[in-house]
């Protein structure tokens, strides 16, 4: 474990060494950006997003990684290398790229995910540069392995990085399936080979570090699904991450098996699809129908893949959920299946969305019930066996909690390697010449997608918003004449307070002073500024004495300058 140091780092050229930094993806699982340097140069593996919530980012759907640190070193940046096409590991390109201006290299799907967000931004993809499955290419100082590794999406890499003070084994995400249904095997001869020629270190993912045993493979998986279903006569409505191609074709699959027609509801779902099928996947299953023709079926012939799995508000699982699907509706005895696991920080979101599904007599069944999921993320055997692959002298885990970190560091021990460093997001590593050690801190954190803007995610937008949630709001309306003089009461309105009667008191009383305010004032031409202070102190006093909060508060004074 490293110590950590308050050295904060703006610009930094990584000449005669070689440095690592996440940005993001750890201590969380998500936003996903890893920083190489050496030689003068830097490259970046992988740029993703995460998820707000409503509790800590109200109104906001999408959180990305703060690129500032190699914003100010762009100048040296040879490009963005991506190990496969999952959201939290692609999804903040095409909000960032403008800032960076480098190539982004990505294998066929994902260069086809890419494309179609960079679309929806109306960005040109010239930027995008494909790179063959299991190749090799160069960038400066840096030479890179793709492996084909298998996960739950087509085309998942490792990354073998070559450099004169070493090699790095970047894992990406990653499983080990012996048959993965969807895109190539597990290349176990290569990733041995990359091993065998010396690594120095290991960035591990950590996903399921603290779970015994193996993952499970997707075929097994899709057996069990198959009998679930054809014990089901009604409806059947089933989730996962829309990214999750070989959990699509097993839903696809299982659905002609029970003999049921699948639709597809929520446009990532319909998107992944198209990816798929433009890339040469997904092409001998039975087409997907559009959510508007499904519900003309018999109960017993409907198969609704749904977005929503985490309990998205606006996915359209949670909108079935409460019923105001435009175009889905469930009833009694129907079932959704939760073919997915719950993301930490997510789990509020799903059991809402849950009960309201219980609490219409619909069937849930989760992981928990029965075998309807594997994960896409190696567990204790699976990571016991890279380990003893790759030999590597440093794991540096990342994708996970801090609890996962410590677990993936402990199992990397257990099989022989030395040296296990637990970094935080925008820490500076050195890992060689010499002895590992952390050089200070990079500007990191997280930015949000406000609309169509970009916001550092301590702006007062978002202060107010959180305020606003617990405390509610105040609004006061006051008229004053040419005389300075109230012309009538103030006009009082409130968002979020449970009892008038409070405010019918506030606004007793502050009417009752406000004269008394503005006689104290001897500056005429200031009384409004000076008005506002008042009201604004005395309001905050009445609301934290009387209710224990803390409300926005807003006062507009309209001035009257003209007699009748």
């Amino acid at each position: 474990m490293q110590k950590l140091t308050d050295n904060l780092i703006n610009t930094y050229v990584p000449q005669n060494e070689l440095v690592f930094s996440p940005i993001g993806g750890v201590g969380q699982i998500g936003m996903n950006f890893y920083l190489y340097g050496t030689g003068g140069k830097w490259i970046i593996v992988d740029l993703g997003i995460t998820f707000g919530n409503s509790e800590e980012t109200p109104g906001i759907d999408i959180i990305l990684p703060n690129p500032e640190f190699i914003k100010k070193n762009k100048k040296n940046l040879l490009g963005i290398i991506i190990t496969h096409a999952h959201m939290d590991h692609i999804g903040a390109v095409g909000y960032l790229w403008p800032q960076l201006q480098c190539p982004v290299y990505a294998t066929p799907f994902a260069s086809a995910v890419l494309k179609r967000s960079l679309k929806e931004l109306k960005i040109r993809p010239k930027f995008l540069k494909n790179i063959s499955l299991d190749s090799n290419f160069k960038l400066g100082p840096f030479e890179i392995d793709v492996i084909s590794t298998t996960h739950s999406i087509p085309e998942p890499n490792a990354l073998g990085i070559k450099t004169k003070f070493g090699n790095i084994f970047h894992t990406g995400d990653w499983k080990i399936d012996p048959k993965p249904l969807v895109g190539r095997n597990f290349n176990h001869e290569k990733i041995k080979s990359f091993g065998n020629k010396g690594v120095l270190a290991i960035v591990s993912d950590s996903t399921n570090s603290n779970v015994e045993g193996h993952s499970g493979s997707e075929e097994k998986l899709r057996e069990s699904l198959i009998k679930i279903i054809k014990k089901t006569s009604n409806r059947i409505a089933i989730t996962s991450f829309a990214s999750n191609l070989a959990r699509l074709e097993t839903f696809a699959h299982i659905a002609n098996e029970s003999g049921r027609v699948a639709a597809l509801c929520g446009r990532s779902l319909w998107a992944m699809y198209k990816a798929a099928l433009d890339t040469g996947y997904l092409k001998n299953i039975k087409p997907f129908i559009d959510e508007k023709e499904i519900m003309i079926y018999p109960k017993d012939q409907v198969l609704l893949i749904c977005t929503g799995s985490q309990g998205e508000p606006r996915a359209a699982l949670s909108r079935i959920a409460n019923d105001m699907h435009q175009n889905i509706f469930l009833e009694s005895d129907d079932t959704v299946i939760f073919s997915s696991k719950v993301i930490p920080g997510n789990e509020r979101a799903i059991t809402k969305v849950q009960n309201e599904l219980k609490e219409r007599n619909i069937n849930v069944v989760t992981e928990s019930d029965e075998f309807v999921h594997v994960s896409g993320h190696p567990y204790v055997e699976e990571l016991k066996k890279m380990y003893n692959w790759i030999k590597p002298e440093i794991v540096i885990p990342v994708h996970g909690e801090y609890h996962h970190l410590k677990s993936n560091v402990e199992i990397a021990k257990q099989c022989g390697v030395k040296k296990g460093i637990i970094l935080k997001n925008g820490l500076l590593l050195k890992i060689a010449p010499g002895e590992p050690k952390v050089l200070g801190s990079v500007p990191s954190g997280r930015l949000m997608l406000d609309g169509k803007k970009i916001i550092h995610i301590n702006e007062e937008a978002i202060k107010n918003r959180k305020k606003m949630l617990y405390n509610g709001s105040i609004l006061i309306s006051i008229v004053i004449n040419k005389s300075n003089k109230i012309v009538s009461k103030p006009v009082i309105s409130s968002k979020g307070f449970f009892n008038d009667e409070n405010i019918k008191n506030f606004g007793k009383s502050l009417t009752g002073n406000i004269n008394y305010f503005i006689k104290e004032f001897k500056n005429k031409k200031i009384i409004e500024i000076l008005l506002k202070e008042k009201i604004k102190s005395f309001s905050q006093k009445f609301f934290r004495k009387a209710l224990d909060m803390n409300p926005i508060i807003q006062i507009h004074i309209i001035s009257i300058y003209a007699t009748y």
